[in-house]
């Protein structure tokens, strides 16, 4: 039997703080770096006094699609351990969105000359880090679904006052089809047309973009939800009798309705957020580089979380759908700023999303 001390999301703070824990270990024991190689010379990368390894650029080749734009960056390698003995030389081959793995290295294409002679590789050295941040990231992805499975979460009480529990099914899957509906829109507006950049061709664009924007459809709906409740608390101030009961209960029901949407709002934020970071760490060598458009994101799901802790501030019980529905209002902006501002203002390695 499950304790009810491990429900309501608990498992979901473990989980953020063993990510945090594997950041940790990245950022103090990992190393990361670039290393230039060019067609006729070698170049050795040291960690610590054991791990040394040389590389040689054997060839590097640009592979176009049928229409002659790049597709994939080829870049083989032969690499000398010099922490072995007897000296092995080996072969090995990096692509765009795989990365070479040798010895507890991860060499990752970063660019390359303009002659084609020679080429820049992303390199780190994490053989602790990155595990603990991927089981971390595992663990918050069951938790954030199982979350929707407990019987005595907050979520299961909320959707038991609500309208949409309330009344037919048929409501409920009305409003269920058209938020899925504008978030394929929204996917299919903002991802990148082909030509694709060889660092986007890969299955975990459409995966990355659609979550993302689901999110970003649910924080819209939340945003509506709180205009509304906002002009039903002004409105029900200048009502008298039925109708001032009436818009009072508008405003209620539309709080506890943001509140049900924000679960999996901000989960879908999260996913989207993590799935970015794992993709990152294939492309680049690093899940995490404080991009703007990453670093937006963070905050955007920073301020939802905060609201999603609202319901407990037992001391604005008495203003607190008011209270609730500007904060929704307020914390779209973050969105508008992420998705919008970011793109035109501060550029970034998620540049081509404008």
């Amino acid at each position: 039997m499950i304790n009810r001390k491990w429900t309501n999301g608990k498992w979901i703070h473990i989980a953020l703080g063993i990510i945090v824990l594997g950041a940790c270990v990245t950022h103090f024991f990992g190393v990361q770096g670039e290393i230039h190689l060019r067609a006729d010379q070698a170049q050795t990368v040291t960690v610590g006094r054991q791990h040394s390894v040389s590389l040689f650029l054997w060839d590097f080749q640009i592979v176009n699609d049928a229409d002659g734009n790049p597709a994939d960056y080829i870049t083989e390698l032969r690499l000398l351990d010099r922490s072995t003995k007897p000296l092995v030389v080996d072969e090995g081959i990096v692509r765009m969105n795989k990365p070479l793995k040798y010895h507890g290295y991860r060499f990752c294409q970063s660019d390359y000359d303009s002659d084609r002679q020679g080429v820049v590789l992303a390199y780190n050295y994490d053989p602790w880090g990155i595990g603990i941040t991927y089981a971390g990231y595992a663990l918050l992805l069951v938790a954030m679904i199982a979350f929707f499975f407990q019987k005595r979460s907050r979520f299961r009480a909320l959707l038991k006052q609500s309208i949409l529990y309330q009344r037919s099914g048929l409501y409920s899957i009305s409003a269920a089809v058209l938020i899925v509906v504008l978030a394929i829109i929204m996917t299919k507006v903002v991802t990148p047309k082909p030509p694709l950049q060889p660092v986007l061709q890969t299955p975990l664009l459409g995966i990355h973009v659609s979550v993302i924007m689901l999110a970003y459809t649910l924080f819209a709906v939340i945003m509506v939800n709180g205009i509304i409740g906002i002009y039903a608390a002004i409105a029900s101030k200048k009502a008298e009798g039925a109708r001032k009961e009436k818009l009072e209960i508008i405003n209620h029901k539309f709080e506890i309705l943001s509140q049900i949407l924000l679960y999996p709002a901000l989960f879908c934020l999260t996913a989207g957020i993590f799935i970015g970071a794992v993709w990152a760490n294939m492309s680049w060598g690093r899940y995490w580089g404080w991009d703007p458009k990453e670093t937006w994101a963070l905050i955007t799901m920073l301020v939802y979380a905060a609201l999603l802790h609202f319901p407990w501030l037992k001391s604005l019980t008495a203003k607190r759908s008011v209270v609730y529905h500007v904060l929704c209002v307020i914390n779209f902006l973050f969105v508008l700023f992420t998705y919008f501002g970011v793109s035109y203002l501060l550029g970034g390695l998620h540049s081509y999303a404008n």
